[in-house]
């Protein structure tokens, strides 16, 4: 229960959310109490194939709580957050205490099964860099994108996010990676389904009220041994000052092994988040330029050299005003001491 303080915080946010949306003079509430809440949960985990428009006349069938329908909406989305770590409704998203505005994200449609629409969210993509974990390249790409190395190469920066379904979103217009930082909840998830192996499909897993155990496995390593491996001093350091300066969950410096891992399970395979690893890769090989100079410099086609070029000259120039400056006031005294002997 410690360790998932930050989770149940966050959970303790998008209710208080919910209810300051409230007027302050109605008593009709879609849901009054947590255990209404943690009722919708039940049907999700026991018919995970179930429709949004379905939940809805399971859950609101009290006149006292039919409410309107976007309440609902909202309602049944707190619910899948508590449950899934990921947003199904835009209103959630703009009460997140950290959300970085991406509003991208689609909603629950009401014709479709819930471990469908969960399914979509997190479609797998087999990508050559790191879908195999016996590549060529595989461990040379990792090797070169931790945390350290992106700051000070790419000038690339870190920002939490609460929504899994953003982990590891790279906004290459600002410079900012997304990191899904509550992994506390992505131990218990692993310590759910721990013996029933990465086979089982969303659907059986979400019947086990977890998240599949190839996404968290990705997601927990990803964290741990790609972007601020714990075993590198600097990366540790790194994760701690974000934890401090940008309310990353502490749990983050914890590495475990044996309880939530089998024996095989060292070398994890990026299926769900290979692509991004690899556009954050791209990214640090290829920067995109973000200052004046360095727009000027990709207009004109040459990238990093022309930049250097200009560094250059500036430097040069600047160098040649100060040696100017140095040599007309060495004339200057000499003339007045000319003009004023001692």
């Amino acid at each position: 229960m410690p360790s998932l303080e930050r989770y149940f915080g966050h959970y303790k946010e998008l209710v208080l959310a919910y209810s300051h949306d409230l007027d302050h003079h109605r008593k009709d509430a879609v849901v009054s109490s947590h255990e209404e809440i943690f009722d919708i949960i039940k049907i999700l985990k026991e018919q995970p194939n179930i429709t949004r428009d379905s939940l809805a006349k399971q859950a609101f069938v009290k006149p006292t709580n039919m409410g309107i329908e976007s309440e609902q909406e909202h309602v049944i989305g707190l619910a899948v957050k508590a449950l899934t770590m990921a947003y199904t409704t835009h209103w959630l998203k703009q009460n997140a205490e950290h959300d970085n505005g991406d509003m991208v994200s689609p909603n629950w449609l009401k014709d479709t099964p819930f471990h469908v629409f969960f399914e979509g969210l997190f479609p797998m993509i087999d990508h050559p860099g790191f879908g195999e974990d016996a590549s060529a390249s595989f461990w040379e790409l990792k090797s070169n994108i931790s945390g350290t190395k992106l700051i000070r190469r790419g000038g690339l920066t870190f920002a939490p996010t609460e929504d899994l379904s953003n982990h590891l979103k790279l906004n290459r217009k600002t410079g900012v990676i997304e990191i899904f930082h509550h992994t506390a909840f992505l131990k218990e998830n692993l310590r759910i389904t721990k013996t029933i192996g990465q086979t089982t499909s969303v659907e059986g897993s979400l019947r086990l009220g977890a998240i599949p155990r190839q996404l968290a496995l990705e997601a927990l390593d990803s964290i741990q041994k790609i972007i601020f491996p714990l075993s590198d001093p600097s990366a540790v350091a790194l994760l701690q000052q974000l934890v401090v300066e940008k309310g990353f969950d502490e749990d983050c410096l914890r590495f475990e092994a044996s309880a939530i891992r089998e024996p095989h399970e060292i070398n994890t395979r990026y299926l769900y988040f290979g692509a991004r690893l690899a556009d954050i890769y791209d990214e640090l090989e290829n920067p995109t330029p973000r200052g004046l100079i360095s727009r000027w410099a990709k207009r004109k086609g040459a990238g990093h050299a022309n930049i250097a070029t200009i560094l250059a000259a500036t430097l040069a120039l600047v160098f040649g005003l100060v040696t100017l400056g140095l040599g007309g006031f060495q004339a200057w005294i000499s003339w007045q001491q000319w003009k004023h002997p001692i």
